[in-house]
């Protein structure tokens, strides 16, 4: 056994047979052993040399007898030669690698086990058993080594079934997906048995029978070369191979750390470039990479060898990304993936190399630009966030926070999302000092104004995570703030005195909330740097009082910023982005829990949107309106009674100051979370009693008159909703109203609105007609409400509306009651001398008259729909039978049609008799016409009222009949048209046109036709008002179709210049809306308008105007038409005519608005026909330039290709255009010196 020679890895197989390339102590073949067996007789052949390996007792067998070694020593001798390669099958690599793989782990447990034996006792170990154990670990692993570094012939070369196609299909999937056999054909099991055998052979336990602990070079080299040729191929490091990708990292890292320490003039960039190559090439490879920088970090103690492996692996990536990745954009996403995830996986060597990584942050990419982001995150999070830091640890995290903050202005949208959303993070998991929160604050209230919709997204939710950390307290109220400062200041005055002043204290103290300066010098400026301020030795009151003071100064600032960014919410409220409207609710949820000036009023805005169209801006809507509520005060402690009562009086606050629409709004949420059970248990039992409890004055006895009304109009909607507690409160409304606690009429008006929602409930039954008011329980205070008289006639009046909104709902035959209550009015007016007996009256006489045309629609549409849903039961009786129906059938009599005709026809008659003699309305309606034919001044002086509401009773009885409509049209028309009326009147006139218009507008045709008169002469009334609603009742009409002003649409866009902003914004939205609408028909519109507006409208407010219509105008066709409709409307060039400069001006500003992207376009505005039009404008410069800037259009629309436009032809346009504007300016010049002689 002195004479063994000990087995050493060759870097070829075939070196093994040459004793010239051998040492005199090596290991040495003195036999050939060529590769010839036969493919078919492989796997016997290897199962029989591995049964003989298996029945010897000797772990070291396989090389103290060579005969088992030198056969498979052919199988790796023909594996490295091209030739023989592809004889070795599959199955027998597969079989050759499972079996080696497990002897070599038996084995290496046989060392550990003799390792440990002699470490334990004092016997001198045997030099002949360790050269055997180490030969044999050698020599297993150069057969493993050589196995995995070939490859193995495909399926279809072994003749396998697979046709050529489907062997090829299968292997690319295969590659594809990175699982199963890579190209040595061992399947996955048998690599991971291989990779862990060789990881525990490098293993420091394992080193100890090796020469200075160290592997030899010749094996190292093999690992190194078969561990670079395993990361080539997806299947062992892809997302389906993670086992094998932990050992093949892990074996790479041993090994190289191994080389380093054995040949210390290695380069370490020399080990892994060919790894930062591979890298740049494949998304795997650099994952695999960050795996390979995190087991170098796991093991338990890192060397010099490793720490210098990583050092130039880390400035390899850096130099990559900084040099190729710019131009590389497959090789820039790779490197962004390493940096990535070593963040995630190794934050301590990211800590340690970021000398190396934050120099990439200069990287022209922005992929990478954003991983390397996400390493200073993760630094910040993992390393530098907790209570055990020093001082030195706080000035780098200083350092990286400097550096996210800088870039939140990088110049890359998708960096800036970036940057936000990590910003985010920090906030959310309160890793941001103190001393950044307003600097923080600041730039993303600056952000806001960002051209990107995601860059404001992210912005907005950072700042709902910012309020939500409390950073300054959870009221931020600016007015209450203020008052503490001062309160604060004064107090330190006292207890600062005769130290410094105030003021001093704070200069000195207000470094600890502003970012951290970079030290450094700019060698540029001849500044010289600025004194270190002197510190002050305060006591420790004195420091709580100056922190106090800093913390209420710096908390006004915060309020300042959180209100710039609240209006920036609201105005995104209007964005055509989904996105941008969402976060912008959620900010405004924010501010509002917080109590922020001008919150609710947001909130209020927000509320409207419930509106909307999209239905996730809808249900965003309904979970802001759940968190301002219900969550936020759900969180306070107390009964569930407490916090539903707390819920109620917020919303009953917020209410106070809303609108109809914001009310109407609200109503709409309530319909929102009743069709969802998951947000019906908000509106618990609790909450409803607080909100009735409030407005009958028990719950809250010192609430408003205010507070009383908005919760019984609270009230009022949830019982449309929830009627079954309105079944169950019934008897305490009924008290209610005869009870002397309130004697408000709005209050009571909302009282009979909830109580009308009772025809709602199924098991409702409509109060019979027979039934006498004055003693039923309810139609005796609706008939005693109606009845009685008042002096407050306005609120009366919302009383009167709710009044006969109830009897309507709820009698079976409201025409009693309404005829009772007109007639006892009627009597009372002619018995005794009340002045407003007459305005009641004629209200009265309006709505019943609406309410009872309504009633006998009703009918006949719920007979119609019966009628509809009844079967045809067709008789099955004999032949006499069907004969005598036969006269019937064809005459049509019982037919369904014929039933259908004598509904309708009934109730036509119905209609009628309305407003015919004999009925209670025609009773009323001459003193009504008598009332609106007098002369405005004399009623308005004594009783305003009373001609408002005969006027409205006169509009409701002409909607109710066409021939009182047609008798009493000119009446309505002067009216309108009288300047003495009053806004109300005129506004209530409008109104009841677009009413009219729908339902007579074979009446109101002619009087709609002429665009001075009548309807349009109201657009431009004197009175803000009247324009307001003239408007938007003109709006709905042209939209609708009901109105048809195609040749004087002028006049309703011109109101884009109005000075009143509501009026033009009204304006700009119906533009918009027909632009929409007549998309086809745009071009058609546009060329009457520029002419009727250059001479109304400035150019601002008309371009603003027109931007909407020529955006609609879209294909070639079209196009072209307009641009040959607009360049006719040139009128000859005379200078002095201001109107024919504007009219050029604006003609040339909607030709550059239209698109140039196609051939048609370009090759129309560039035609003789329409040249000679606009040939003599463009002597003057600025219809010049705007033809410039069109030809500058064309050329950068231009495509390559065949379909590219002539550049030519755009070329001689443009100069063409510059010749004729300098000789036609050249040819006046003359005239203009005759002119001065």
């Amino acid at each position: 056994m002195a004479e063994l020679l000990e087995f050493f890895v060759p870097t070829k197989a075939q070196d093994l047979e040459c004793e010239e390339k051998q040492e005199l102590d090596h290991f040495v073949i003195e036999t050939a052993c060529d590769f010839d067996v036969p493919p078919e007789q492989q796997l016997d052949d290897l199962t029989r040399l591995f049964d003989a390996l298996h029945r010897e007792k000797s772990p070291t067998a396989l090389f103290t007898k060579p005969e088992l070694f030198y056969p498979l020593f052919s199988y790796v001798k023909a594996l490295q030669d091209r030739e023989l390669n592809s004889d070795v099958t599959r199955a027998s690599r597969h079989k050759i690698c499972h079996e080696i793989g497990e002897r070599m782990k038996k084995l290496l447990q046989v060392t550990l086990a003799f390792i440990k034996k002699q470490k334990t006792t004092e016997k001198t170990e045997s030099k002949a058993l360790v050269v055997c154990l180490r030969s044999t670990l050698k020599m297993y692993a150069f057969i493993l080594c050589g196995v995995l570094s070939s490859s193995a012939p495909t399926e279809d070369e072994e003749g396998a079934a697979l046709s050529q196609h489907r062997a090829n299909k299968k292997r690319k999937r295969r590659e594809a997906i990175g699982f199963g056999d890579d190209n040595s054909g061992v399947d996955m099991d048998g690599r991971e048995l291989a990779l862990n055998s060789l990881v525990e052979l490098c293993s420091k336990e394992v080193m100890y029978i090796w020469p200075n602990e160290v592997l030899e070079h010749g094996l190292l080299n093999v690992m190194l070369s078969m561990s670079l040729h395993m990361i080539t191929q997806k299947a062992n490091i892809g997302d389906d191979a993670q086992s094998i990708s932990s050992s093949l990292a892990l074996l790479l890292a041993r090994v190289t750390s191994c080389m380093l320490f054995k040949n210390a003039n290695i380069d370490p960039a020399d080990l892994v470039s060919p790894m930062i190559e591979l890298a740049m090439k494949s998304d795997c490879a650099a994952t695999f990479l960050s795996k390979l920088v995190s087991d170098i970090e796991q093991e338990e103690s890192v060397s010099d060898q490793s720490q210098a492996l990583l050092e130039s692996l880390f400035k390899g990536m850096s130099h990559a990304a900084l040099d190729d990745a710019p131009n590389d954009n497959v090789a820039a996403k790779n490197i962004s993936l390493f940096f990535s995830e070593v963040a995630k996986k190794s934050v301590s060597a990211t800590v340690k190399m970021c000398d190396f990584i934050l120099p990439v942050l200069q990287s022209e990419n922005y992929d990478i630009r954003k991983a390397i982001i996400t390493c200073i995150a993760e630094m910040i999070v993992q390393r530098y966030t907790g209570l055990s830091r020093s001082s030195s640890d706080d000035a780098a995290r200083n350092q990286y926070l400097n550096e996210l903050l800088f870039r939140i202005m990088d110049i890359n949208p998708f960096v800036r999302n970036h940057i936000l959303h990590i910003w985010e993070r920090l906030v959310d998991i309160k890793a941001v000092p103190k001393r950044y929160h307003l600097a923080l604050t600041e730039a993303l209230v600056g952000r806001l104004e960002d051209r990107n919709y995601l860059v404001r997204d992210a912005a907005m939710a950072t700042i709902s995570s910012i309020l939500r950390r409390n950073w300054f307290g959870q009221v931020l109220n600016a007015e209450l703030v203020s008052e503490k400062l001062l309160e604060c200041t004064e107090e330190a005055r006292p207890v600062l005195n005769g130290v410094c002043s105030v003021e001093d204290a704070l200069n000195t103290m207000r470094s600890q909330f502003q970012p951290v300066e970079e030290e450094g010098e700019d060698p540029l400026s001849g500044e010289e740097p600025a004194e270190p301020r002197a510190e002050l030795n305060l006591s420790e009151e004195q420091m709580t009082v100056v922190n106090r003071v800093l913390f209420y100064e710096n908390t006004l600032i915060f309020i300042a910023h959180i209100k710039k960014a609240l209006q920036y919410a609201v105005q995104l409220l209007d964005s055509r982005t989904d996105r941008d409207v969402i976060e912008a609710i959620k900010l405004i949820v924010a501010c509002s829990e917080y109590r922020l000036e001008a919150g609710d009023k947001a909130f209020l805005k927000v509320l409207v949107m419930a509106f909307e169209g999209e239905m996730k801006i809808q249900l965003a809507v309904r979970d802001a309106f759940v968190e301002v509520i219900f969550v936020s005060l759900g969180r306070l402690s107390g009964s569930p009674m407490t916090r539903a009562t707390a819920s109620a009086q917020k919303l009953i606050a917020i209410l106070k100051m809303a609108s109809e629409g914001e009310v109407s709004a609200v109503e709409r949420i309530f319909f929102l979370l009743k069709s969802n059970p998951a947000f019906s248990r908000h509106i618990s039992g609790h909450f409803i009693d607080a909100v009735w409890g409030i407005a009958e004055g028990s719950v809250d006895q010192e609430a408003s008159i205010e507070d009383r009304r908005t919760a019984m109009r609270v009230y009022s909607l949830l019982s449309k909703f929830f009627w079954k507690d309105l079944r169950t409160r019934k008897e305490s409304i009924l008290d209610f109203l005869v009870s002397d606690s309130i004697k408000d009429n709005t209050v009571i008006s909302y009282v009979f609105t909830a109580l009308e929602q009772q025809a709602l409930d199924p098991q409702f039954v409509p109060i019979a007609a027979s039934v006498d008011p004055t003693a039923h329980p309810e139609l005796k205070h609706l008939v005693t409400h109606l009845c009685r008289s008042t002096t407050a006639v306005a609120s009366w009046m919302r009383l009167a509306q709710a009044a006969v909104n109830a009897i309507h709902h709820l009698c079976e035959l409201p025409v009693v009651l309404f005829t009772y209550v007109l007639q006892y009015l009627g009597d009372r007016i002619q018995l005794h001398n009340d002045p407003n007996a007459k305005t009641q009256l004629f209200f009265l006489v309006g709505i019943t008259a609406l309410k009872q045309l309504v009633s006998v629609e009703t009918t006949e549409r719920v007979q119609i729909k019966s009628l509809e849903d009844a079967p045809n039961v067709q008789s099955n009786n004999g032949n006499a039978s069907r004969g005598g129906d036969s006269m019937h059938k064809e005459l049509g009599f019982g037919s369904q049609e014929c039933q259908r005709h004598a509904i309708q026809e009934l109730a036509q008659k119905r209609k009628q008799a309305i407003v015919t003699e004999g009925s209670i309305w025609f009773q009323f309606a001459c003193v009504v016409v008598e009332t609106c034919r007098q002369k405005p001044m004399a009623q308005t002086t004594e009783n305003p009222y009373e001609r408002i509401a005969a006027v409205m009773a006169l509009c409701y009885l002409m909607i109710v009949n066409e021939e009182f409509c047609s008798q009493n049209l000119n009446l309505l028309f002067s009216l309108v048209a009288n300047k003495k009326e009053l806004w109300v009147i005129k506004t209530n006139i409008v109104i009841a046109l677009g009413d009219l218009a729908c339902v007579h507008p074979n009446l109101l045709g002619p009087y709609l036709n002429v665009p001075t008169t009548g309807f349009f002469k109201l657009l431009v009334d004197d009175d803000v008002r009247v324009r307001a609603v003239t408007i938007q009742v003109c709006s709905h009409l042209v939209l609708g179709e009901m109105l048809r002003i195609r040749d004087h649409l002028y006049t309703i866009v011109k109101l884009v210049a109005d000075p009143d902003e509501t009026i033009a914004s009204n304006a700009v939205t119906f533009v918009q809306n027909l632009a929409m609408k007549e998309k086809e028909k745009t071009g058609n519109l546009i060329p009457p308008l520029v002419t009727e507006l250059s001479a109304v409208m400035p150019s601002d407010k008309f371009q603003l105007a027109m931007r909407s219509l020529l955006e609609r105008v879209e294909g070639d066709k079209p196009t072209v038409s307009l641009i040959d409709r607009l360049c006719r409307r040139f009128k000859p060039y005379f200078e002095k005519n201001k109107k024919r400069l504007q009219l050029a001006l604006n003609i040339v500003f909607c030709l550059g608005e239209l698109s140039y992207s196609t051939e048609g376009p370009t090759k129309q505005i560039m035609s003789e026909a329409c040249y000679q039009q606009y040939k003599d404008w463009l002597r003057n410069p600025d219809v010049l330039e705007c033809f410039k800037a069109i030809a500058a259009k064309a050329k950068r629309a231009g495509r390559a290709g065949a379909e590219r436009r002539d550049k030519t032809a755009l070329e001689e346009w443009e100069a063409r255009m510059m010749a004729d504007s300098c000789s036609q300016n050249e040819a006046e010049r003359p005239e203009e010196v005759d002119t001065a002689a």
